[in-house]
């Protein structure tokens, strides 16, 4: 299982990069002009996307790390009761099947 991700990981890397170094051979010159002002005004952008998804995760990071934990231990405690159910039923059926044999004993004895 391991090899087969690696090798598709492998063939999904030379893909990327065989498509990345084509369109770097396949591009025209475009007589093109981007204002410094619009690089600078673009940057701010992604910087202020950055700074507010660290302010939130800060703000909210025991909140996150809550959900989560609870959602991992929400599943360990259904895994759990699911055995606890499975063992009271099996224990439950052992019961019966042993009243059902001695009933039927006692039955016979008479």
């Amino acid at each position: 299982m391991k090899k087969q991700k690696a090798l598709c990981v492998k063939k999904l890397t030379a893909t990327v990069y065989f498509l990345f170094f084509l369109s770097m051979f396949l591009t025209t010159p475009a007589s093109a002009y981007i204002d410094p002002a619009t690089t600078a005004m673009l940057t701010q952008i992604i910087a202020g996307v950055f700074i507010t998804l660290g302010v939130v995760f800060g703000v909210f990071r025991r909140k996150i790390i809550m959900f989560f934990k609870n959602i991992s231990v929400n599943r360990t405690k259904r895994k759990i009761e699911k055995q606890a159910a499975k063992k009271t039923a099996e224990q439950t059926a052992v019961k019966t099947e042993t009243q059902t044999k001695e009933q039927s004993e006692e039955e016979a004895g008479e």
